[in-house]
């Protein structure tokens, strides 16, 4: 594997987990209740940490790889996790115009992020 194949698996990785967390707090926050009383709940604070293990990644790739890179690739997969884990986990609808919206989205994270 490549020097850059393996940063792009490491951004991939820190942005699915940054996605999982997200996922969890919401599912979490659905089954107690949106509020402060969330910050007593074992289960939510422990789901607060992993993105921590995200930010290690995020950080290591950070120090080896470009940073417009990074930032581009993080936006990326943040775009596309994301809406597929709503879709999947919860149930979430996503219209062809949703999924369309995505398409643009990456597009326009590497027009906004080439150097031309």
């Amino acid at each position: 594997m490549t020097a850059d194949l393996a940063n792009i698996f490491l951004v991939f990785l820190a942005q699915l987990i940054y996605s999982c967390a997200d996922l969890g707090q919401r599912v979490t926050a659905l089954r107690y209740g949106y509020g402060w009383h969330l910050l007593t709940k074992p289960l939510f604070l422990l789901i607060l940490l992993v993105p921590g293990i995200g930010l290690a990644i995020q950080i290591f790739v950070l120090s080896r790889y470009e940073v417009s890179k990074t930032i581009t690739l993080l936006g990326v997969f943040a775009v596309t996790i994301t809406p597929l884990l709503g879709v999947i986990f919860l149930k979430e609808k996503f219209s062809l115009t949703n999924w369309i919206g995505v398409v643009f989205a990456v597009v326009a994270i590497f027009l906004v992020s080439s150097r031309h």
